[in-house]
């Protein structure tokens, strides 16, 4: 069964996620000066209390909290704007960086930041010298979920290496945070490097993801030259936002990328629905568990409920194929005295 939710409602929050909002940094909370130094002190009055220093050509982001956003008319709100800034240090102890926080500093040649510091937006480092290097420093991945959709540090700065991809360098501590984002991406990271090629150390709590499936029509194919491909994808941060308002009581698995190609190339709808099959990746099966799918695309959001009693297997109808997946599942029998198990 395919429920339709809230087209205008949902098309509205879509095209709202889609446009970044910009404001000015923290209310009315600047940037002060110590006399006679290139030394810069902010709070927000709350949780953050930062210090920027600039020492030569290199910007240190000391303290701890978030550095604030702009937007492209306060630019100049920065400390650092119109510095010549080569090299960035922030301190592993930021939780994250805002919008437009360091961008358009066509100097910056190396930035060194902690894989537990949020991006919160690409453009926090647009602009800066092409030939940049993005040292990202130890497996210390931190969740920032929205709603109950995983969503990490790490996430984060995949979604800026996709956004530069091929523009700038990137390192990481090493091959185990590699695989971690390159397996999270489509298509693979250009310029992403280990550290410390000898060493895979990494953050237990956070597995590279591998939730392998496959994806079959059930329905006659219209054209023998179709073939249907599945891909475990994290989405973007819009998207994971539109999950988390639709996804009610049901608990988040992982997300798909699905498509459907002919001799023409991608089809991204079919003249009449088609039914298709996918395998439960087997990390998340489990005997009577009630699988759907959240669908993205075409300017609607829908439910797509599992049509088959297989507990290793969805089948679904939908007429446009080709877009993003959210799979999700309910627990809806225990023995008295047990609890749903967590994923294996």
């Amino acid at each position: 069964m395919k429920k339709l939710l809230g087209i205008l409602t949902i098309c509205a929050l879509i095209a709202s996620l889609a446009v970044p909002t910009n404001v000015v940094a923290a209310g009315n909370s600047t940037w002060i000066q110590e006399s006679g130094s290139e030394t810069w002190r902010y709070t927000d009055g709350s949780e953050t209390e930062l210090i920027a220093k600039l020492q030569g050509n290199t910007l240190y982001i000391q303290g701890h909290g978030a550095i604030p956003e702009y937007d492209r008319d306060h630019l100049g709100n920065r400390p650092w704007h119109n510095k010549p800034v080569r090299s960035l240090v922030i301190a592993d102890s930021v939780t994250s960086i805002g919008a437009e926080s360091f961008s358009n500093i066509k100097t910056l040649y190396h930035v060194t930041m902690s894989a537990g510091t949020l991006i919160e937006s690409p453009t926090a480092f647009a602009g800066a010298a092409p030939e940049c290097i993005f040292d990202i420093t130890g497996t210390n991945i931190v969740s920032h979920n929205i709603g109950n959709v995983p969503y990490t540090s790490l996430d984060s700065i995949a979604a800026f290496m996709q956004s530069y991809n091929g523009t700038y360098q990137y390192r990481l501590a090493n091959y185990y945070m590699v695989g971690w984002v390159q397996s999270s991406v489509s298509p693979k990271i250009d310029n992403l490097a280990p550290s410390d090629a000898l060493t895979t150390y990494s953050n237990p709590n956070y597995p590279i993801p591998n939730y392998p499936s496959n994806l079959e029509f059930l329905s006659p194919k219209p054209d023998d030259s179709m073939h249907a491909h599945i891909q475990c994808q994290q989405q973007g941060k819009a998207a994971l936002e539109v999950f988390s308002i639709v996804l009610d009581d049901a608990t988040y698995a992982a997300a798909f990328n699905m498509s459907v190609s002919n001799s023409k190339g991608m089809v991204t709808k079919t003249s009449t629905p088609l039914t298709y099959v996918m395998t439960i990746p087997a990390a998340f099966q489990y005997p009577g568990r009630q699988f759907s799918l959240i669908q993205l695309g075409n300017g609607v959001v829908n439910i797509l409920e599992d049509e088959d009693q297989n507990d290793t297997t969805l089948t679904f109808t939908t007429d446009y194929p080709s877009t993003a997946y959210a799979l999700v599942y309910r627990d809806t029998f225990n023995l008295p005295g047990t609890q749903n198990p967590g994923l294996q």
